[in-house]
């Protein structure tokens, strides 16, 4: 992400990948100690593995100590010098993005542009009065500076900075038809009003961001566009130098040191465009100065609107883009062919120069496109371009100016992905595979996302229907916590209590009934978890100063009371149950050998004491005597067998109720410590969990051909070396909607 701060996803991405390493290492090496080292109590290898896992907590709280330290550092800057910050960054990023769009390769198309219609904007009088006002306006400039009237702002060459300049209030509405060059024209007007000499220190900074995510029904602009400011521009974030307890972004814009360069005002839903004008209006203060685009039609309805007042935006001026000449068209094709001999395939069809094809090319979007398609790429000969522009002079195959603008549409992704003669140049991806996915992205947005351009990576769960989602990322998730929770518990009982052949046996048997629930969870929960993780930007990175209200907050103490209480209860329950069944162990061994020696030596007592003097009569087996001895050593046996059990349910109880106590607060201390710190982070640290989704849905759309394996990688390329997509802030967006529309309605 260009701009201040660096990468939001790649810092979340590397934080988390080498936090679950340590995680994952810790108890490795913790189980590892305890084999080496024989520690067979549970107490003795639970506080290892706390101990060595502690040490994930602590890099984590030091690598966002050290993020937070760095931000202090250049939060000592004042107002004015964060603007002066926030102009190189914003100078940096449209420099690299013109580069790459190749706008000044050859040169950049002359636009020439006319007054916009009077019913569109307000009187010029009107602008004067409210430019002169004084009520927070700058002192009018020397006589001559600002245009006589609407008139006077007819011209072109692209200087648009001068134009603004010619207005009295500085506010500017460009209009335009689709691929007449509005976008082309404010990324060069935001360079020219960043260019050195231009800007003074500490003055405003023109700031260039897109319409398509603004709900004016629901956000005023300046909370949107804190927002965005925030997203491409992360510096932006801390706060404000000052008490005002303000973000750098609300603080610039609150001193009207932003000056909004908004793009695409019909991008937005219909219904709400004239309150997006009516929104516009509220925010903007005296002497702010402001520029917005849209297409012609889609603005005259929304300033004029059918059984509604209609709406203006308050003090500003107006153009209307023109289409291109000819001869301005040809020259720009012949000069961008590499030479003399890309320059000759053009003459048959500018000698023609058929309707359709006249028509068509009036715009910049389609001039581009058509010099996409026939000339050659720098470090490509002419030969190498197989389609020839004399194709276009078939009229049963382009009799209209529609046919012609399809054509350059589909012909714009395979000229792009064409091989390059160049080995250290070639595309890694077909040209056929790459359209299938830029095929199913567009319709991603188009159609899942209700026609946004904005391309977002925490998003792309939305592109699952819900049976997917139950099938990938609900398990998925049920597992995760299947096995934490199972692990965690397993440890416990089984090296505590010893089940069966010690902890083996009880992690085993933890973990296989945790996953069986987190499967079952999962399913239940699938379909729609993470659509709100894909609602909005994820945070930068983890925060030393976590906010009181935030998710983390909630989740860790919801975690360590959730899992502090099922611990103690589970584990209770469960001690108690096993206290019981070895009470009953006890008692039947009691009974089998503690009751038959007890019996036994009883029943010797009671002989004893009754042996007659007549040992004869003793010794015969139907004598009173002898039954009076069988009964008491019966007697004996049965005391003895009441006492064993007895005492061994005694046993059970005592110990059951007290290991119970015992083991299960140390089992529920454990359990809600991991848990706690596992919900905290999957539900809190929304960041994480949003790369997890993003991952989980990648591969899955990977798998079943519907991305590349590596998006990332292949989303850069296509900005970076191919020109399909353009970079705003975080998000990539078509390098033009209409390309979008096209491609989704394949």
């Amino acid at each position: 992400m260009p701009g201040m701060g660096g990468s939001s996803r790649d810092r979340v991405r590397r934080t988390g990948i080498v936090a679950v390493l340590l995680l994952v290492g810790s108890v490795v090496a913790a189980v590892v100690l305890a084999r080496r080292y024989q520690l067979g109590s549970g107490t003795a290898l639970v506080g290892l593995v706390g101990g060595v896992t502690g040490l994930t907590g602590l890099w984590l709280a030091w690598s966002a100590y050290r993020a937070d330290r760095e931000e202090a550092a250049v939060g000592e800057l004042d107002l004015a010098g964060v603007a002066d910050q926030l102009a190189a960054a914003v100078r940096r990023q449209w420099e690299d993005e013109a580069a790459l769009r190749r706008l000044n390769d050859p040169y950049p198309l002359p636009v020439r542009w006319a007054p916009a219609d009077g019913g569109l904007v307000e009187e010029w009088s009107s602008l004067v009065r409210l430019a002169t006002s004084g009520a927070g306006w700058p002192p009018p400039p020397p006589s001559g500076t600002w245009a006589a009237g609407p008139a006077g702002l007819a011209g072109g060459d692209g200087d648009l900075a001068g134009l603004l300049d010619r207005v009295p209030t500085g506010r500017l509405v460009v209009l335009g038809e689709p691929g007449a060059g509005k976008t082309m024209l404010t990324v060069r007007l935001v360079l020219d009003l960043l260019a050195d000499g231009r800007r003074a220190l500490g003055g405003p900074v023109p700031v260039l961001v897109s319409l398509a995510s603004w709900n004016p029904s629901e956000q005023s602009l300046y909370g949107w566009l804190e927002g965005r400011l925030v997203a491409d521009y992360p510096g932006l974030t801390v706060p404000a130098p000052g008490d005002s307890g303000a973000s750098r972004a609300r603080a610039l814009l609150d001193a009207g040191l932003i000056l909004p360069v908004l793009d695409g005002l019909d991008e937005i839903a219909d219904a709400v465009r004239g309150a997006a004008i009516a929104r516009i209006n509220d925010a903007t203060r005296p002497g702010q100065r402001l520029v917005l685009t849209s297409r012609t039609n889609p603005y005259r309805q929304a300033v004029s609107p059918p059984r509604e007042p209609e709406v203006r935006l308050t003090g500003a001026a107006g153009i209307q883009l023109c289409p291109l000449e000819a001869g301005v068209v040809a020259d720009y094709l012949r000069r961008s062919a590499g030479g003399p001999a890309g320059a000759a395939r053009w003459d048959p069809l500018l000698a023609a120069w058929p309707t359709p094809i006249a028509q068509a090319l009036t715009t910049p979007l389609m001039a581009t496109l058509a010099r996409i398609i026939y000339n050659p790429r720098p470090g490509e000969p002419a030969l190498a371009v197989g389609n020839s522009p004399a194709e276009l002079l078939d009229p049963t195959r382009f009799p209209t100016r529609t046919t012609v603008e399809q054509h350059l549409f589909d012909g714009f992704l395979p000229a792009a992905y064409r091989p390059h003669p160049d080995p250290g140049q070639r595309c890694p991806w077909t040209a056929t595979d790459a359209e299938r996915w830029l095929v199913f992205l567009a319709r991603h947005l188009d159609h899942t996302l209700h026609g946004t351009p904005d391309l977002a990576w925490w998003q792309l769960p939305l592109a699952l229907t819900p049976r997917q989602r139950r099938l990938v990322v609900g398990p998925a998730f049920g597992l995760v916590v299947g096995l934490a929770v199972g692990l965690a518990f397993g440890l416990v009982v089984g090296l505590s209590v010893g089940v069966i052949v010690g902890p083996a046996v009880g992690v085993a048997v933890g973990v296989a009934v945790a996953v069986m629930v987190g499967l079952v969870v999962g399913f239940v929960v699938g379909p729609d978890f993470g659509l709100t993780a894909a609602d909005r930007l994820p945070q930068r990175a983890v925060r030393w100063r976590i906010p009181p209200g935030s998710d983390l907050v909630f989740g860790l103490v919801f975690g360590l009371v959730v899992g502090l209480s099922v611990g103690v209860i589970v584990g209770f329950v469960v001690v108690v149950v096993v206290g019981l069944v070895v009470g009953l162990v006890v008692g039947f061994v009691v009974v089998v050998v503690v009751g038959l020696v007890v019996g036994l030596v009883v029943g010797l007592v009671f002989g004893i004491s009754s042996v007659p003097a007549d040992l004869a009569e003793a010794s015969n087996p139907t004598s009173v005597l002898h039954q009076d001895r069988s009964a008491a050593g019966v007697n004996g046996l049965v005391v003895g067998l009441a006492g064993g059990l007895a005492g061994g349910l005694v046993v059970g109880l005592v110990v059951g109720f007290v290991g119970g106590l015992v083991v299960g607060l140390a089992a529920g201390l454990v359990v809600g410590v991991m848990f706690g710190v596992m919900f905290g982070f999957v539900f809190g640290l929304g960041d994480y969990g949003a790369w997890a989704l993003f991952t989980l849905t990648r591969a899955w759309l990977a798998a079943r051909g519907r991305l590349p394996r590596n998006l990332m990688a292949f989303l850069a390329d296509a900005h970076e070396k191919r020109g399909v997509l353009r970079q705003v802030g975080p998000v990539y967006q078509f390098r033009h909607l209409e390309l979008q529309h096209r491609l989704a309605r394949r």
